[in-house]
């Protein structure tokens, strides 16, 4: 993840791509101002396909989160931090940093404010950036010597029952060497 910053010049950017929490109110025009940032820094801009379709947004180039690798130098997302998180955990692997806006009501990893995006992206597209590195957790859970479940996390891991109250039974490993045993009501990892 990218912060505004003041040091030397990092690598600038000229292939970014929004993504927007299309639920949100508002947020379409407020995707049509940062897209105008952009090109106005003479970003070559993509819209995430599904915030496209759902905004019916008309007019830019489209991109599937699984082309982001070999297509985009950077994604700015626009959203909560539960949205920069599930991205994440989308295009985890890639390679492609993201820059989180905050729409939301959390902004710990998008701690860009929406009123200060016009004059803080600009000055990141050119390369006045602090990289923030997070460390990505892969997480699995078995029953039974079966595994059941097994997912990636930018931020943290819970695992807790679903649906009913009641306690669960752990039995907790790390890289495949046992931990220890914990009866509660979950856990979390991050």
């Amino acid at each position: 993840m990218l912060s505004p910053s003041s040091n030397p010049l990092q690598k600038k950017f000229r292939r970014v791509t929004l993504v927007g929490k299309h639920q949100a109110d508002g947020i379409s025009e407020h995707l049509q101002e940062l897209a105008h940032t952009l090109i106005q820094q003479g970003c070559e801009l993509s819209i995430e396909s599904e915030t496209a379709a759902h905004l019916q947004i008309k007019g830019s180039k489209t991109l599937p989160l699984t082309d982001f690798r070999d297509s985009t130098d950077l994604a700015v997302i626009l959203g909560g931090d539960g949205t920069m998180l599930g991205i994440g955990r989308q295009i985890a692997g890639s390679g492609v940093p993201l820059l989180g806006i905050n729409m939301g009501r959390l902004g710990y990893m998008t701690d860009i404010p929406f009123e200060d995006a016009k004059t803080v992206l600009p000055a990141i597209i050119q390369g006045h950036y602090e990289i923030d590195s997070r460390s990505l957790l892969e997480a699995s859970v078995s029953r039974h010597g079966k595994e059941i479940h097994r997912g990636l996390a930018l931020n943290d891991v819970v695992v807790n029952r679903s649906g009913l109250s009641g306690m669960v039974e752990l039995k907790v490993h790390v890289n495949q060497s046992f931990m220890y045993n914990q009866r509660s009501d979950g856990l979390i990892v991050s």
